[in-house]
């Protein structure tokens, strides 16, 4: 019998007392839960913790939403005597008034205190990725994941200091392309020209000036030639071409495989094999045989 797997619930951590902004962050990090809160008037530190459902140790729900009550002071307090010796009716409107205020206006503090967090892009919030990626002049696609955003941005410091660079172009196709490719440098795949021996017109053979190996280098891909996509292929040239040194020459080199050849029995002769009809003993290719009547009528026999 197979094993089947239970996903156990989310327990609620202990958030009593906390701040804000680091219950936010406690209950994010230890159960993946959010937290929405409400002002309450209390004698207990100011924006910290006095209540949560559901307490500590119990299961959340599917949402994973903790809900919390802040103590504040009631603004009204703050206000000049002639508001607060208001009749009573007028009084509680003012004070339920001041409390929109304060809701909206809890969020500034704990932003100021956490506000080293809108640099770290493996933490911020997701609408200020754009925002830090601007600083770094990183321009991001529409098509990246949310995850790939923030692999980029935190990477794109390495990316400039690495420019140029074996590695760093290496870590350039795989953020920007999804390809773990290998940089070869010092090699050039053409030797040189040999007509019939190291390569063939139309084939292997490649028309470019004049290089010095010493400033080449070959981008090893894991494709294969004839399945490669252009737009992949695309992408790959216009990234080695922005990320290369200006002077260097490269060259793609794709996957390659071994040739596979159709098993062939052992050779009996007269059974699975026919000299001359289907087997040869040595050569590279079947000849066939000219016919002394073909030689005498195209006239090569003079």
């Amino acid at each position: 019998m197979a094993d089947q797997t239970v996903e156990t619930p989310a327990i609620a951590p202990e958030l009593l007392g906390l701040p804000l902004g680091q219950a936010r962050r406690v209950a994010r990090r230890h159960a993946q839960a959010s937290v929405e809160f409400k002002l309450v008037d209390s004698e207990e530190r100011m924006f910290s913790v006095v209540r949560q459902y559901p307490e500590a140790g119990d299961a959340l729900a599917e949402s994973r939403v903790i809900n919390v009550e802040i103590a504040t002071r009631p603004w009204i307090n703050y206000l000049p005597g002639i508001y607060q010796d208001a009749d009573e009716e007028n009084a509680d409107f003012l004070q339920r008034f001041l409390l929109i205020s304060a809701h909206l206006t809890c969020g500034v503090e704990e932003s100021l205190e956490f506000v080293h967090e809108l640099f770290d892009p493996r933490i911020t919030n997701a609408r200020w990725l754009p925002w830090l990626a601007s600083w770094l002049a990183m321009p991001l696609l529409e098509g990246w994941s949310e995850e790939k955003r923030r692999e980029i941005i935190q990477r794109t410091p390495e990316l400039y200091r690495k420019r140029g660079t074996a590695e760093g172009l290496r870590l350039a196709l795989r953020l920007f392309a999804d390809v773990n490719a290998e940089v070869h440098e010092g090699e050039w795949p053409y030797p040189g020209l040999v007509i019939g021996r190291s390569s063939t017109i139309g084939k292997d053979t490649v028309l470019s000036p004049p290089v010095f190996v010493s400033q080449c280098f070959t981008v090893e891909l894991p494709d294969r030639k004839e399945e490669i996509s252009r737009e992949r292929l695309r992408t790959v040239q216009a990234l080695v071409e922005t990320e290369k040194p200006a002077h260097a020459h490269y060259a793609l080199v794709f996957e390659r495989t071994e040739p596979v050849y159709e098993r062939v029995p052992f050779l009996h002769v007269g059974k699975t094999g026919r000299i001359g009809v289907d087997a040869r003993i040595g050569g590279l290719e079947d000849v066939p045989a000219t016919q002394d009547e073909e030689i005498q009528r195209l006239g090569l026999g003079r």
